[in-house]
């Protein structure tokens, strides 16, 4: 950059510049300078001769002046000219880039870096995410567990005990762990205003111990005494259910507050498919091993929902929850009551389609079917049940709620009708063929369940009511869920209840056949 004097002297150079062509040999040419110089007296005094070749010398020395000025400032130019654009200052100018580059790098990497540290507190918030409903879900995998535990080994269970499969004292015990989730359901909204969510739901494991090992005591006493082995049994079912009937408040309560809004659908539908794998799993368990080794499972399970009861995320406790009267606001409040209707029709809908049937009585119903390996039939169904489950964890976000909810009725009422039409041309004596017919039958209606009404009353009973009633109407949306579960355990297995009906078919067919899988019997 140019210094001021330097800046002065340019000036002055380009001035000079400008009066040059009007100087020749020294002396001013004809005109404004000859005129201006021509006199030095006063005004309209004319000058002596002599005295204009003076001012002609006086002239050509300040031109002279400015002449010398305009070369120095044109070579102070061209030396910073050389500054600036010369090879040293290209070296430097190369130095400065180099630093700038390797400054550019050193801020790009801190920003690689501090993207990465981001990414990685993301992922290991996500993974802490998924861990924590993993911990949560051990109730849920109880509940599943309790439904069908009894299915495969019953006809064991039933010459341990000295009971017979129709009685009534077998129904009361199938059908007793509904009861006891009823009370766990309504008692469960306290415990979490009391001792808070997490804290209760961590709790649960305790009842599923003491579940797990009644069963072997059952076993042991009913061979010295029946009425000790029952009562025994009859226990285990009692606190298993309790404990089973509070988490389906507590955890689809807590996967509610942990998950976030775009994950809120897939997470929800994990309470689902816990208890479909219960449901599995107590299938499997039943065919390999004997019945108080697969009823002692629970306390297995039960163990291990303590050793990661640490994985559990805290959650805060909000004020609308502590404040109390969810009940009355359930009850009273207009804005409510739509919801609450709402939640409990797809409750009804989801048990009085008759799907608890298939877990408690399938085996029978296959071997009156007259398909050749029933237990087959049982598990396979089981495992189709739990892939279905798993498939309508991304297909409830993209597809929506509603249009998989009809959906899956217009499936599961197709394969009710497809499963009467089998089973009265199996009584009629049509040959075999009808057989491939139910169990293709009982396969699509499980799969067209698994999608519609198995997650989605669970996930909306937790999505619509306020904070301020939230609990209670998932209390009671369990408790409803139990008792319309326990009179399809009750009513399936009496022959008091003479020829049945299958529910669900466009038909609304009678049969003769006793054991129709286990939708929802009614008297002719």
């Amino acid at each position: 950059m140019l210094q001021p004097c330097q800046m002065a002297s340019l000036d002055i150079g380009i001035i000079g510049h400008q009066l040059q062509p009007s100087i020749s040999n020294g002396g001013p040419a004809p005109g404004a300078w000859s005129t201006a110089f021509r006199t030095t007296g006063r005004p309209g005094r004319p000058g002596r001769p002599g005295r204009k070749q003076e001012v002609s010398k006086e002239v050509s020395k300040e031109v002279s002046k400015v002449q010398a000025k305009q070369v120095r400032s044109m070579k102070q130019m061209n030396q910073a000219r050389q500054r600036v654009f010369g090879p040293a200052s290209l070296s430097g100018l190369l130095a400065f880039g180099c630093v700038c580059k390797a400054r550019c790098q050193r801020i790009n990497s801190t920003a690689r870096a501090a993207v990465a540290k981001d990414k990685e507190s993301i992922n290991q918030g996500q993974w802490r995410l998924w861990m924590a409903c993993v911990a949560a879900l051990p109730g849920s995998f109880q509940y599943g567990f309790g439904l069908s535990a009894i299915n495969v080994p019953q006809m064991s269970i039933c010459n341990s005990l000295h009971l017979a499969p129709t009685s009534l004292t077998w129904s009361a015990l199938v059908a007793i762990l509904s009861p006891a989730g009823l009370v766990g359901a309504w008692l469960a909204p306290l415990a979490v205003s009391r001792f808070g969510l997490l804290t209760s739901l961590r709790s649960t494991w305790i009842f599923f111990v003491i579940s797990g090992v009644l069963f072997p005591m059952a076993r042991f006493a009913a061979s010295k005494a029946s009425l000790c082995g029952l009562l025994l049994f009859a226990a285990g079912r009692v606190v298993g259910g309790f404990g089973a009937g509070a988490a389906t408040v507590l955890v689809p309560l807590y996967l509610g507050r942990i998950a976030p809004l775009k994950l809120r659908g897939a997470i929800g539908n994990l309470h689902q498919v816990a208890i479909v794998l219960g449901l599995l799993v107590a299938q499997f368990a039943g065919a390999l091993l004997s019945w108080p080794r697969a009823l002692q499972m629970a306390a297995a399970f039960g163990i291990l929902q303590l050793l990661m009861s640490p994985l559990l995320r805290e959650v805060p406790q909000i004020q609308e929850e502590t404040a109390g009267g969810g009940f009355r606001v359930l009850l009273t409040d207009p804005q409510v009551r739509r919801p609450l209707s709402m939640a409990i029709i797809l409750m009804a809908l989801q048990q009085y389609c008759g799907i608890n049937g298939v877990w408690y009585y399938s085996t029978e119903f296959f071997t009156q079917a007259g398909l050749p390996n029933p237990l087959a039939g049982s598990l396979l169904s089981s495992v189709i049940f739990m892939f279905a489950t798993l498939a309508s964890v991304p297909l409830i976000e993209k597809a929506g709620r509603r249009r998989l909810l009809l959906r899956g009725q217009i499936g599961a009422a197709t394969s009710l009708a497809l499963l009467t039409a089998s089973l009265l041309a199996n009584v009629a004596g049509f040959g075999a063929w009808t057989v491939q017919i139910t169990l293709a039958a009982v396969i699509g209606f499980v799969v067209s369940f698994a999608i519609s009404l198995g997650p989605i009353p669970w996930q909306i009973a937790n999505e619509i009511f306020p904070l301020r009633c939230r609990a209670e109407a998932q209390c009671l949306i369990a408790s409803l869920c139990e008792i319309f579960s326990a009179s399809v355990a009750l009513g399936f297995p009496l022959p008091a209840l003479g020829p049945t009906t299958v529910i669900g078919s466009p038909s609304g067919v009678h049969t003769e056949h006793r054991g129709a899988c286990g939708w929802l019997r009614l008297c002719q």
